[in-house]
């Protein structure tokens, strides 16, 4: 038994339809999962820029001068790169510290080994009481590592820290009287955020900081981000305010600035149709300088 061709015809009308249909179906349901890969992308990029930058800001010392540069899309700052204390004070300018990895005690601690080029503040008792303890800045311009260093330190144990390097650094200015075996000691590293334009065309959040005297290739943070608009509605967009809630200007008093308002706006790559909505998400955070001293 055959087929009429009018019978044929309609056949092959209805599968194309159905196939339209079904095509369309996939494609929307095709855009529908790609916006919602977007989304969960968009909002995952937001939380990691969230999770790094204000921990790192909120050790800014701006009264300390950790401040050096800031605008609306960028800001140059001193990052705490580690923690430690002076087990033996050498000479005027050069301190021993502790091991990293104290049996008893980590006295050391850092996210990378202090460097030339980076600054050291040195905790300094100049008077009785706490107005007259203060935050002196020494610039390192040696470093060198032993296991002879601080052998009589109280700090350490002679026989379960024996063999582990220590570290002595050479700093300049000269260090002060006040700062003895026992103060404390913050190590820091100058570093930027900022927007840049990757080859793709598209502007990543980076973070660089300077080593040996030079800035470091950008390390990505966190993006795609919105591209910069003198409208203020950029990706990374930054406002400064004194401790009265009064905006601080850029290239103002940066001593002044007593809280960061960070602005992040997000959005997706989009997929391979030109014709989608890009998927875009935005998150605005204080962060108030906690070592105001």
């Amino acid at each position: 038994m055959g087929f009429t061709l009018v019978e044929l015809i309609i056949t092959v009308t209805l599968l194309g339809v159905m196939g339209t249909m079904v095509a369309q179906l996939m494609m929307r349901q095709q855009r529908f999962f790609q916006r919602m890969s977007d989304q969960a992308q968009v909002r995952r990029e937001l939380r990691t820029a969230l999770s790094t930058m204000p921990t790192e800001l909120r050790g800014v010392s701006s009264v300390g001068g950790d401040i050096s540069a800031f605008s609306a899309s960028s800001l140059t700052f001193r990052s705490t790169i580690g923690t430690s204390f002076v087990c033996e004070k050498t000479s005027s300018s050069s301190i021993d510290v502790p091991p990293i990895n104290t049996a008893r005690t980590s006295t050391s601690n850092w996210v990378v080994t202090p460097a030339v080029g980076d600054t050291v503040f040195a905790l300094r008792h100049d008077s009785s009481g706490v107005s007259g303890d203060y935050w002196s800045a020494h610039r390192i311009t040696a470093v060198s590592a032993g296991a002879g260093l601080c052998l009589t330190s109280v700090y350490t144990d002679v026989l379960l820290d024996a063999g582990k390097s220590r570290y002595r650094f050479t700093v300049t200015p000269t260090l002060p009287d006040s700062v003895v075996t026992g103060s404390a000691l913050r190590f820091t590293r100058t570093a930027r955020y900022e927007l840049a334009q990757q080859t793709s065309g598209r502007w990543y959040l980076q973070r660089k900081e300077i080593q040996a005297g030079q800035w470091t290739q950008g390390v990505v943070v966190g993006g795609p981000f919105v591209a910069p608009a003198p409208s203020g509605a950029s990706g990374f967009a930054l406002s400064y305010f004194d401790s009265t809630g009064t905006t601080v200007a850029v290239g103002g008093n940066s001593r002044g600035i007593a809280r960061i308002d960070l602005a992040l706006r997000a959005q997706g790559q989009g997929g391979s149709d030109p014709s989608a909505t890009i998927v875009t998400d935005s998150v605005k955070l204080s962060v108030a300088m906690r070592n105001r001293r």
